[in-house]
Protein backbone atom coordinates (compact mmCIF):
# COMPACT_ATOMS: atom_id res chain seq x y z
CA UNK A 1 0.00 0.00 0.00
CA UNK A 2 1.49 3.15 -0.92
CA UNK A 3 0.56 4.94 2.77
CA UNK A 4 2.39 2.18 4.42
CA UNK A 5 5.93 3.66 5.74
CA UNK A 6 9.24 1.69 5.39
CA UNK A 7 10.22 0.46 8.14
CA UNK A 8 13.71 1.98 8.86
CA UNK A 9 12.50 5.16 8.23
CA UNK A 10 10.32 6.12 11.03
CA UNK A 11 8.82 3.72 13.94
CA UNK A 12 5.75 4.37 16.47
CA UNK A 13 6.95 6.72 19.27
CA UNK A 14 5.00 4.77 22.17
CA UNK A 15 5.57 1.12 21.17
CA UNK A 16 8.65 1.05 18.75
CA UNK A 17 6.45 -0.89 16.05
CA UNK A 18 7.24 -0.17 12.41
CA UNK A 19 3.50 -1.24 11.70
CA UNK A 20 2.80 2.45 10.87
CA UNK A 21 0.96 4.25 8.38
CA UNK A 22 -0.11 8.21 7.08
CA UNK A 23 -2.94 9.51 9.03
CA UNK A 24 -3.37 12.85 6.89
CA UNK A 25 -1.66 16.34 8.52
CA UNK A 26 -2.33 18.70 11.04
CA UNK A 27 -1.01 22.28 10.96
CA UNK A 28 1.32 21.53 7.88
CA UNK A 29 2.89 18.56 10.01
CA UNK A 30 2.74 15.03 9.01
CA UNK A 31 0.87 12.62 11.26
CA UNK A 32 0.63 8.80 11.31
CA UNK A 33 -1.16 5.80 12.94
CA UNK A 34 0.65 2.69 14.42
CA UNK A 35 -1.76 -0.62 13.71
CA UNK A 36 0.27 -1.96 16.73
CA UNK A 37 -0.81 0.28 19.58
CA UNK A 38 -3.20 1.84 17.73
CA UNK A 39 -2.20 5.42 18.96
CA UNK A 40 -1.62 8.51 16.50
CA UNK A 41 1.47 10.39 16.54
CA UNK A 42 3.55 12.71 14.51
CA UNK A 43 6.80 13.04 13.14
CA UNK A 44 8.16 16.46 15.12
CA UNK A 45 11.07 15.34 17.06
CA UNK A 46 8.52 15.50 20.02
CA UNK A 47 8.10 12.49 23.19
CA UNK A 48 5.03 10.87 22.97
CA UNK A 49 2.14 13.27 24.54
CA UNK A 50 4.33 16.32 23.63
CA UNK A 51 3.95 18.62 20.90
CA UNK A 52 7.40 20.24 21.25
CA UNK A 53 10.42 18.85 19.43
CA UNK A 54 13.33 17.64 21.71
CA UNK A 55 15.80 20.21 20.91
CA UNK A 56 13.85 23.22 21.85
CA UNK A 57 13.40 22.29 25.20
CA UNK A 58 17.10 21.15 25.35
CA UNK A 59 17.61 24.94 24.00
CA UNK A 60 15.56 26.24 26.68
CA UNK A 61 17.14 24.23 29.57
CA UNK A 62 20.50 24.76 28.44
CA UNK A 63 19.78 28.48 28.48
CA UNK A 64 18.21 28.29 31.74
CA UNK A 65 21.08 27.12 33.62
CA UNK A 66 23.61 29.60 32.10
CA UNK A 67 21.38 32.00 33.25
CA UNK A 68 19.00 33.43 31.12
CA UNK A 69 15.40 34.75 32.75
CA UNK A 70 12.24 32.87 30.76
CA UNK A 71 11.39 35.72 28.93
CA UNK A 72 14.99 35.70 27.27
CA UNK A 73 14.45 32.28 26.17
CA UNK A 74 11.32 32.91 25.39
CA UNK A 75 12.45 35.52 22.88
CA UNK A 76 15.94 33.55 21.77
CA UNK A 77 12.98 30.63 21.01
CA UNK A 78 11.01 32.96 19.15
CA UNK A 79 14.34 35.18 16.91
CA UNK A 80 16.08 32.05 16.45
CA UNK A 81 13.15 29.50 15.49
CA UNK A 82 10.04 31.25 14.67
CA UNK A 83 8.33 29.34 17.14
CA UNK A 84 6.04 30.75 20.00
CA UNK A 85 6.01 29.05 23.28
CA UNK A 86 4.65 30.39 26.66
CA UNK A 87 6.73 30.98 29.40
CA UNK A 88 4.41 29.06 31.52
CA UNK A 89 5.41 26.22 28.72
CA UNK A 90 9.19 26.54 29.28
CA UNK A 91 8.92 26.91 33.35
CA UNK A 92 7.07 23.77 32.88
CA UNK A 93 9.79 21.80 30.86
CA UNK A 94 12.57 23.24 33.32
CA UNK A 95 10.63 22.05 36.54
CA UNK A 96 10.11 18.64 34.96
CA UNK A 97 13.24 17.75 33.19
CA UNK A 98 15.30 19.37 36.20
CA UNK A 99 13.53 16.82 38.20
CA UNK A 100 14.35 14.01 35.97
CA UNK A 101 18.05 15.34 35.28
CA UNK A 102 18.75 14.67 39.10
CA UNK A 103 16.84 11.10 39.08
CA UNK A 104 19.14 9.87 36.19
CA UNK A 105 22.33 11.54 37.66
CA UNK A 106 21.50 9.21 41.58
CA UNK A 107 22.58 6.25 39.41
CA UNK A 108 26.23 7.98 38.16
CA UNK A 109 29.13 6.58 40.48
CA UNK A 110 32.21 8.78 40.07
CA UNK A 111 35.90 8.23 40.85
CA UNK A 112 36.90 10.65 43.59
CA UNK A 113 39.54 11.63 45.71
CA UNK A 114 40.50 11.57 49.55
CA UNK A 115 40.28 15.71 49.50
CA UNK A 116 37.22 17.72 49.23
CA UNK A 117 36.46 21.44 49.31
CA UNK A 118 34.08 22.84 51.32
CA UNK A 119 32.26 25.97 50.17
CA UNK A 120 29.77 28.53 52.07
CA UNK A 121 28.33 31.27 50.04
CA UNK A 122 25.32 33.51 50.24
CA UNK A 123 22.47 33.42 48.27
CA UNK A 124 19.07 35.19 47.80
CA UNK A 125 15.76 34.07 46.75
CA UNK A 126 13.33 36.51 46.79
CA UNK A 127 13.54 38.14 49.79
CA UNK A 128 15.12 35.35 51.77
CA UNK A 129 18.72 35.83 52.94
CA UNK A 130 20.33 32.12 52.19
CA UNK A 131 23.22 30.06 52.01
CA UNK A 132 24.65 27.70 49.64
CA UNK A 133 26.88 24.76 51.28
CA UNK A 134 28.84 23.15 48.50
CA UNK A 135 31.13 20.19 48.51
CA UNK A 136 33.56 19.38 45.64
CA UNK A 137 36.17 16.57 44.99
CA UNK A 138 39.58 18.70 44.38
CA UNK A 139 41.06 16.75 42.16
CA UNK A 140 37.94 16.34 39.56
CA UNK A 141 36.07 19.59 40.49
CA UNK A 142 33.08 16.98 40.89
CA UNK A 143 30.35 18.46 42.64
CA UNK A 144 29.36 16.25 45.13
CA UNK A 145 26.82 17.87 46.55
CA UNK A 146 24.76 21.21 47.58
CA UNK A 147 22.23 22.18 49.20
CA UNK A 148 20.03 25.61 50.82
CA UNK A 149 20.23 26.49 54.25
CA UNK A 150 18.17 28.75 56.33
CA UNK A 151 21.64 29.87 58.21
CA UNK A 152 24.83 27.58 57.62
CA UNK A 153 25.59 26.74 61.09
CA UNK A 154 28.27 24.10 61.91
CA UNK A 155 26.02 21.07 62.57
CA UNK A 156 24.04 21.87 59.23
CA UNK A 157 27.63 21.97 57.49
CA UNK A 158 29.08 18.29 59.15
CA UNK A 159 24.79 17.37 58.14
CA UNK A 160 26.20 18.28 54.30
CA UNK A 161 29.33 16.77 54.33
CA UNK A 162 28.14 12.98 55.64
CA UNK A 163 24.99 13.05 53.58
CA UNK A 164 27.08 12.71 50.25
CA UNK A 165 27.68 9.40 51.21
CA UNK A 166 30.78 9.60 49.25
CA UNK A 167 33.55 8.74 51.94
CA UNK A 168 33.02 5.12 52.27
CA UNK A 169 33.39 4.58 48.62
CA UNK A 170 36.32 6.01 48.39
CA UNK A 171 38.96 2.58 48.43
CA UNK A 172 41.79 1.63 50.98
CA UNK A 173 41.19 5.22 52.57
CA UNK A 174 40.27 5.86 55.86
CA UNK A 175 39.99 9.75 56.15
CA UNK A 176 38.38 12.19 54.13
CA UNK A 177 40.56 16.00 54.09
CA UNK A 178 38.42 18.63 54.04
CA UNK A 179 39.19 22.16 52.66
CA UNK A 180 37.49 25.20 53.38
CA UNK A 181 38.38 28.94 53.62
CA UNK A 182 39.74 31.54 56.15
CA UNK A 183 36.55 33.12 55.89
CA UNK A 184 34.63 30.43 56.82
CA UNK A 185 36.54 29.37 60.02
CA UNK A 186 36.81 32.68 60.67
CA UNK A 187 32.40 33.43 60.96
CA UNK A 188 32.29 29.81 62.29
CA UNK A 189 34.82 28.92 65.27
CA UNK A 190 34.23 26.02 66.82
CA UNK A 191 34.26 23.88 63.50
CA UNK A 192 37.53 22.88 63.83
CA UNK A 193 37.63 21.56 67.45
CA UNK A 194 38.02 18.62 68.70
CA UNK A 195 34.06 17.72 68.84
CA UNK A 196 34.35 17.89 65.53
CA UNK A 197 37.28 16.77 64.37
CA UNK A 198 36.84 13.40 66.49
CA UNK A 199 34.39 12.36 63.64
CA UNK A 200 35.84 9.32 62.12
CA UNK A 201 37.06 9.70 58.41
CA UNK A 202 37.31 13.29 58.32
CA UNK A 203 40.10 15.69 59.10
CA UNK A 204 39.62 19.89 58.67
CA UNK A 205 42.11 21.92 56.80
CA UNK A 206 42.38 25.89 55.64
CA UNK A 207 42.61 25.50 51.89
CA UNK A 208 45.55 28.45 50.30
CA UNK A 209 44.00 31.41 48.87
CA UNK A 210 44.28 29.75 45.07
CA UNK A 211 42.28 26.77 45.87
CA UNK A 212 39.44 28.99 47.40
CA UNK A 213 39.18 31.70 44.43
CA UNK A 214 39.14 28.23 42.24
CA UNK A 215 36.13 26.95 43.43
CA UNK A 216 34.16 30.28 44.01
CA UNK A 217 34.77 31.38 39.83
CA UNK A 218 33.13 27.46 39.50
CA UNK A 219 29.91 28.61 41.63
CA UNK A 220 30.41 32.33 39.99
CA UNK A 221 28.15 30.68 37.16
CA UNK A 222 25.16 29.59 39.42
CA UNK A 223 24.92 33.48 40.70
CA UNK A 224 22.66 34.62 37.77
CA UNK A 225 20.17 31.56 38.32
CA UNK A 226 19.87 32.15 41.55
CA UNK A 227 17.53 35.11 41.12
CA UNK A 228 14.82 33.34 39.61
CA UNK A 229 13.68 30.49 42.12
CA UNK A 230 10.72 31.17 42.88
CA UNK A 231 11.03 29.70 46.96
CA UNK A 232 13.24 27.55 48.68
CA UNK A 233 11.80 24.27 47.86
CA UNK A 234 12.08 24.97 43.85
CA UNK A 235 15.54 26.44 44.47
CA UNK A 236 16.60 23.22 46.01
CA UNK A 237 15.85 21.32 43.14
CA UNK A 238 16.53 23.64 40.35
CA UNK A 239 20.08 23.85 42.50
CA UNK A 240 20.41 20.54 42.43
CA UNK A 241 19.71 20.42 38.19
CA UNK A 242 22.62 23.45 38.04
CA UNK A 243 25.10 20.48 39.90
CA UNK A 244 23.76 17.85 37.20
CA UNK A 245 24.42 20.87 34.06
CA UNK A 246 27.57 21.97 35.52
CA UNK A 247 28.85 17.81 36.18
CA UNK A 248 28.13 16.63 32.96
CA UNK A 249 26.89 19.10 30.18
CA UNK A 250 28.98 20.69 28.13
CA UNK A 251 26.84 21.54 24.75
CA UNK A 252 26.85 25.15 23.73
CA UNK A 253 28.46 25.88 27.04
CA UNK A 254 30.43 29.23 26.72
CA UNK A 255 32.38 28.39 29.79
CA UNK A 256 34.21 25.75 27.53
CA UNK A 257 34.97 23.76 31.16
CA UNK A 258 35.80 20.26 30.69
CA UNK A 259 32.62 18.47 32.45
CA UNK A 260 34.11 16.73 35.64
CA UNK A 261 31.95 13.57 34.93
CA UNK A 262 34.17 12.85 31.73
CA UNK A 263 37.01 12.78 34.10
CA UNK A 264 35.50 10.27 36.90
CA UNK A 265 34.04 7.78 34.79
CA UNK A 266 31.63 6.96 31.54
CA UNK A 267 29.00 9.97 31.63
CA UNK A 268 25.22 8.90 31.79
CA UNK A 269 24.88 11.81 29.15
CA UNK A 270 26.59 15.10 28.02
CA UNK A 271 23.54 17.00 26.76
CA UNK A 272 19.98 17.88 27.87
CA UNK A 273 18.60 15.99 24.72
CA UNK A 274 20.34 12.77 26.01
CA UNK A 275 18.47 13.73 29.74
CA UNK A 276 15.13 14.11 27.81
CA UNK A 277 15.35 11.56 25.28
CA UNK A 278 15.99 8.85 28.21
CA UNK A 279 13.31 10.48 30.41
CA UNK A 280 9.83 8.21 31.17
CA UNK A 281 7.18 9.06 28.59
CA UNK A 282 4.84 7.84 31.39
CA UNK A 283 3.83 11.42 32.70
CA UNK A 284 2.54 14.16 30.31
CA UNK A 285 3.33 17.40 30.79
CA UNK A 286 0.10 19.93 30.45
CA UNK A 287 1.97 22.75 28.00
CA UNK A 288 0.23 26.30 26.72
CA UNK A 289 -0.31 26.64 23.44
Amino acid sequence: MDNLIHKHTIKCKYCSSADIVKYGTFQGMQRYFCKSCRRKFADNDALPNMKTPVWIISLALNCYYKGMSLRTIQNEINQRHGAYYAQSSIYNWIIRFSKEAVRQAKTFQPEISDRWFLSITPAVSGNRRLCFGDIFDTNSKYLLSTHLFETGTKTEMLNLITATGFASRINHQHTVTILFSDTFSTNKPGLINHDITGIDSYVFETADLNTVKEFHRILKRRDSIVSNFKNINTAQALSEAWQVHYNFITENDTTKHSAPAQKTGKPLFQNWEDIIKRSSTKKPVTESP
